[in-house]
């Protein structure tokens, strides 16, 4: 199902404990209600959409975008994970904030604690500030929040606590102004009354598993077979989770391109696994595990056409395995440890990591990756290519006729554009299309929505998605009705391109 499917489904409930419409941007109105979800079990704010459930959409939904997100972070307190994305619905942009519900409640906006009753935003009252309260107190016996007996500041790598405090201040992420290590480890719970916690120990520790042996990470790869003849690679990786994470990040990228052989159609079929999707995969698992039990595992196994990341983590109650590839509120199993890396930048969309993983999966040409529950835990795979098709075809006729009519200097230039502008939002496999369509219409003018689709052979949602990016990028601009408009190089754009 595609993502503009999945946000009308979500607009259609209407209004309820854990989504709020807004038609317009007014940031004291979204503070509120985000304060209020905070306080309960998370929850969305939706602008550009009416009470009545009529997408409206708003103009320049980035530029708000980057506006309000220093403001909500600034004054709702204690500091929270808020995340906001632009999305596109019938051609009309909408902001979408979204949260969790908080790990330290009460949560305060303007001096003021703020409440969901039904579908409607309220100062709480006396008696549910006292339940708020009660329940923080429960929540501070959690694992991670427990005494780690023996550690000491010299235990910890204080040079990684001091890029994390950089991070979140270049990320926007956070309000917090000083630089000194140990308040800022006191004003996210990771050192209470002179002692640091199991997650500050995870997260910051230069050698955790001293403390924590259960850290430890596997990471096996193999020839062929699962069999120990076919074993390259058996390493057992310590530190804490930001260089376990660094590490395994170097191993993905070094994975380079690999192959497997397509017995139907007797071809080597040469494909490399997504980088962002491993990633994404490797910092959910080492995110969510159940650190608490001393058979904690995280396990990585790579074979030629598989990539296997197991966890000894659980889902939560009210998620199902089904339930990854669509949005799904975030509730995640250790919320110190994943706030501290959504203020590194690391995690973004709440919720939305699973859809991601399947995206670029889908985008790459690979199989749909697939989770299994298990008696101990939970089993991410990558599959490998599917077997080469039309669609690879078509794909490198479009791009050899594009390629054909275009001089060097000019692909030189838009590859350039293009990458500058959307790096961080996109995949490479992601990139190169967006490359394409941007040459594709130079060469060929405007292109509605169906041709567009039909020349790149890809879903009605992905290619909004592309057209969303490359307009909010100014590339492109789109021309005419919803139905028949065409998608059109911007002008101030194809004056560059014909300098060249």
């Amino acid at each position: 199902m595609s993502n503009e499917r999945l946000i009308k489904d979500l607009i259609k409930e209407g209004e309820s404990e854990q989504l709020e419409f807004k038609t317009v941007v007014q940031k004291e109105s979204i503070a509120k209600n985000l304060c209020a979800f905070l306080n309960a079990d998370g929850g969305r704010v939706i602008v550009g959409v009416a009470d009545n459930g009529n997408i409206v959409g708003i103009n320049n939904a980035v530029t708000y975008k980057d506006e309000i997100q220093s403001y909500l972070i600034n004054n709702i307190v204690p500091d929270v994970p808020i995340t906001i994305s632009v999305e596109i619905v019938d051609q009309k942009e909408l902001l979408i904030f979204k949260v969790w519900g908080g790990s330290k409640q009460p949560y305060i906006f303007d001096s003021s604690i703020y409440y969901r009753r039904g579908s409607k935003t309220q100062k709480a009252t006396s008696k549910e500030i006292s339940e708020l309260i009660h329940d923080r107190q429960l929540s501070e016996q959690h694992w991670e929040r427990q005494i780690a007996l023996g550690v000491y500041f010299d235990d910890l790598d204080k040079k990684l606590i001091s890029k994390t405090i950089t991070e979140s201040r270049k990320n926007h992420r956070s309000s917090f102004e000083s630089d000194d290590l140990l308040s800022f480890l006191t004003h996210y719970g990771l050192y209470v009354n002179g002692s640091f916690t199991n997650a500050c120990v995870v997260l910051f520790s230069k050698n955790p598993s001293k403390f924590i042996p259960q850290i430890r990470v596997r990471l096996t790869e193999y020839a062929e077979g699962k069999t120990d003849e076919s074993l390259i690679r058996n390493e057992i990786l310590e530190g804490n989770l930001f260089s376990i994470r660094d590490e395994l990040e170097r191993y993905v990228n070094g994975l380079g391109v690999r192959s497997v052989f397509d017995k139907k159609q007797w071809k080597r079929l040469d494909f490399t696994f997504p980088k962002r999707a491993l990633q994404e995969g490797i910092i959910n698992a080492l995110m969510h595990r159940d650190y608490s039990s001393f058979s904690s595992s995280v396990t990585i196994s790579v074979y030629p056409d598989k990539f296997i990341i197991s966890n000894s983590g659980k889902l939560p109650d009210d998620i199902e395995i089904k339930d990854l590839k669509k949005n799904h509120d975030s509730h995640p199993v250790n919320p110190d440890i994943a706030h501290i890396v959504f203020l590194n930048g690391l995690i973004d969309k709440l919720g939305r990591g699973t859809i991601r993983v399947v995206e670029e999966c889908k985008d790459a040409g690979l199989r749909v990756p697939s989770w299994k529950e298990t008696s101990s835990g939970v089993v991410l795979t990558f599959n490998g290519p599917k077997s080469l098709s039309e669609k690879k075809e078509r794909n490198d006729a479009v791009n050899d006729a594009v390629n054909d009519a275009v001089n060097d200097a000019v692909k030189q230039f838009i590859n350039d554009a293009v990458n500058d502008a959307v790096n961080d939002a996109a995949s490479d496999a992601v990139i190169n299309r967006l490359i394409q369509e941007v040459l594709l219409l130079l060469v060929e003018g405007g292109k509605g929505l169906k041709d567009l689709m039909a020349s790149f052979d890809v879903a009605r949602a992905t290619m909004q998605r592309d057209m969303a990016l490359l307009k909010a990028h100014k590339f492109v601009i789109f021309k005419g009705s919803s139905r028949t408009g065409t998608y059109n190089l911007a002008e101030k754009f194809k004056s560059q391109i014909q300098e060249i």
